[in-house]
C-alpha cells in the first residue's frame, strides 16, 4: 500500500513538472548546422603503405581500415523547444546528423601511385567514411546580453557507420584485392559549448564520441579467402567547429 502511494505521488509530481515546463515554454526552435570536423583517437592514426613491384600493394583491410581519416565536413538538423527555467533557458532536442571523412593525403597519394601496369592503369579506390548519428540531448543557455548568449549542451544517441570499398576494382586483373565492409552501429555521445550571437546564429566547439565500431568484411569482399573474419573494434571520435542557423 505504501509503495502504491509512493508511485502515485511520483506520477503526480512528474505530471506537475511537465505542466510547469509547458506553462513556461518560450518557443519552438529548428536549427541547421554546418561543421568542420577533425578525427581523433584511433580514427586519426596513420598507416603508411609502400608501393610494391609493378605498383601493386595490399589495400586497407579490416585491421587498418577506419584509421588514417582526414579532416572532413558534417551537417545536421535539430528540433527542440525552449523552456524558461528561471535562471536561463533549457532546450530538449532531437538531432540527425551526417559526417564525412576521406583518408589522409599521404594515404591517397600511395593509392594514386599504384597503377597496376602501364597498359591497364588501374588505380585502387581509397576508402571513405560516413557516419549518421541520431541523438537526443539538452542545451542550457544563459543570456549575458541580448547579443551574447552562451550555452553548453550534452547529447546521447546511436551512430551508424558506413565505409566504402577499397582496393582494385573487380574489373581489373587483380580480382582478389577488393575489400568491402559491413555497416556498423554503436552508442554515441557529444558535448559542446558556444554562444548565440543574437537570435539566429551560433558558433560552438564540440566533441563527439561515435563509439567502438566493429569493422567486419561484407559478403562483397573478394580478398578475404583465408583471412580472419572476426570483427575488429575501432574507436571513432571527432572534434568539431560548428556554425548554427536557428529559426
Amino acid at each position: 500500500m505504501h509503495k502504491n502511494n509512493y508511485l502515485k505521488g511520483l506520477c503526480v509530481a512528474v505530471a506537475m513538472l511537465c505542466a510547469s515546463f509547458g506553462a513556461r515554454a518560450q518557443q519552438f526552435e529548428t536549427s541547421v548546422y554546418l561543421n568542420g570536423i577533425f578525427p581523433v583517437g584511433q580514427f586519426a592514426n596513420t598507416h603508411i603503405y609502400e608501393t610494391h613491384p609493378l605498383g601493386t600493394f595490399v589495400p586497407m583491410d579490416r585491421t587498418t581500415v577506419a584509421t588514417s581519416a582526414s579532416a572532413g565536413l558534417a551537417g545536421s538538423a535539430r528540433f527542440g523547444m525552449w523552456f524558461d527555467v528561471g535562471f536561463g533557458q533549457l532546450l530538449p532536442y532531437v538531432e540527425a546528423g551526417f559526417l564525412w571523412n576521406s583518408t589522409k593525403r599521404t594515404v591517397r597519394d600511395v593509392y594514386d601511385a599504384n597503377d597496376l601496369n602501364d597498359s591497364a592503369k588501374a588505380i585502387p579506390n581509397t576508402p571513405t567514411y560516413f557516419n549518421i548519428p541520431i541523438m537526443l540531448g539538452l542545451k542550457y543557455r544563459y543570456d549575458i546580453t541580448p547579443i551574447i548568449r552562451p550555452f553548453v549542451e550534452l547529447g546521447i544517441g546511436y551512430d551508424l557507420m558506413f565505409i566504402t570499398s577499397n582496393g582494385y576494382p573487380k574489373s581489373s586483373q587483380i580480382k582478389d584485392m577488393w575489400y568491402a565492409y559491413k555497416p556498423s552501429g554503436n552508442l554515441c555521445w557529444s558535448v559542446g559549448a558556444g554562444t548565440y550571437f543574437g537570435e539566429f546564429v551560433s558558433v560552438s566547439l564540440y566533441y563527439m564520441g561515435l563509439g567502438n565500431h566493429r569493422i567486419a568484411y561484407s559478403s562483397k569482399a573478394t580478398a578475404t579467402m583465408g583471412d580472419d573474419f572476426t570483427a575488429q573494434k575501432r574507436g571513432i571520435g571527432e572534434m568539431g567547429l560548428r556554425v548554427g542557423f536557428h529559426f
